[in-house]
């Protein structure tokens, strides 16, 4: 599959840049779990990618929270700190520069471990 396919309604050849300040921003009540959505137009598209911060010592939303549909792969990739990914019940240590792939429709979600804010990549396919 070309990777041109994966973005829906743009022309071979054509960017589309995105610049800081228009990123949306999702916040969430009671946590201090935040999300930047990057890329104009991919939200709705095959591929979402956002930068997901965490504030010190604190545990991200779960999974009811955010509509993943089985099958919906993510790749989470640790930009900055210490965290867990709970993973189906299971916990897995991550620091930065480390990933993981797993299905989104499994309940999962994310811990700060840290004294400082955690960053984290994710891209959700499909």
């Amino acid at each position: 599959m070309p990777i041109a396919s994966l973005f829906d309604g743009q022309a071979p050849g054509s960017i589309i840049v995105s610049r800081k300040k228009d990123y949306p921003v999702v916040t969430f009540d009671g946590s201090s779990e935040r999300w930047t959505v990057l890329g104009a137009g991919l939200f709705q598209g095959k591929i979402r990618a956002v930068v997901s911060t965490l504030g010190a010592r604190s545990r991200g939303v779960t999974t009811e929270k955010v509509v993943i549909k089985p099958g919906q792969m993510k790749l989470f990739y640790v930009l900055q700190g210490k965290v867990v990914l709970h993973y189906n019940g299971d916990r897995h240590v991550l620091e930065t520069g480390d990933s993981a792939l797993l299905d989104g429709g499994t309940p999962h979600g994310w811990e700060n471990l840290g004294g400082k804010q955690a960053a984290a990549l994710w891209v959700i396919l499909g």
